[in-house]
């Protein structure tokens, strides 16, 4: 009986899978989590750049700068590119501001994709010369939804995670 134990603990055989199961998910944790992040800055550098882009437009009074808050959302979905069913998406909020006191200090309205009614955010394109603040809201999917990074996102009841771009200019004077 004592040589059969002794056999059974001197077997190595198994030695390196034990090892793999042991850190193959640490392995697979640290790389998909760097994958996540990379994903997440990829959209969010996206969004920027579309928020800057349609506010260029909007800024200096292009003629084909967006007038209403459908075609202002519909020119960030053209700019950014990657966002999946962009136009159910994403929010705009722009607002006039006069004072400290109109810069909104709630948090940013986003889509929750579980709820029937959708937030109504406040869009006003402001004149010539008035000072504007705009906050574009998305919800993106984790691509690891149940590993590392993205365990770690704030989620909305479907498990989207939300992206914010905010932007505050000067329409130019005519």
């Amino acid at each position: 009986m004592r040589n059969g134990l002794q056999g059974i603990w001197a077997d190595r055989s198994g030695a390196s899978a034990l090892e793999f199961a042991l850190l193959a998910p640490l392995f697979f944790s640290v790389a998909f989590s760097t994958f996540e992040a990379g994903w997440l800055m990829t959209r969010s550098t996206l969004l920027d750049r579309a928020v800057s882009q349609v506010v260029r437009l909007v800024r200096v009074a292009d003629p084909q700068a967006p007038k209403t808050q459908t075609e202002f959302k519909q020119a960030i979905c053209d700019e950014a590119m990657i966002i999946p069913d962009c136009i159910n998406a994403v929010t705009v909020e722009m607002t006039e501001v006069t004072s400290a006191a109109d810069f909104p200090t709630s948090s940013v309205s986003c889509v929750d994709r579980g709820a029937q009614v959708q937030p109504v955010v406040a869009y006003k394109e402001g004149g010539r010369a008035s000072i504007m603040y705009v906050r574009v809201c998305t919800v993106a999917d984790p691509l690891t939804p149940g590993i590392g990074f993205a365990l770690s996102l704030p989620k909305d009841s479907k498990g989207g995670y939300s992206l914010v771009s905010t932007a505050a200019f000067m329409n130019e004077p005519v």
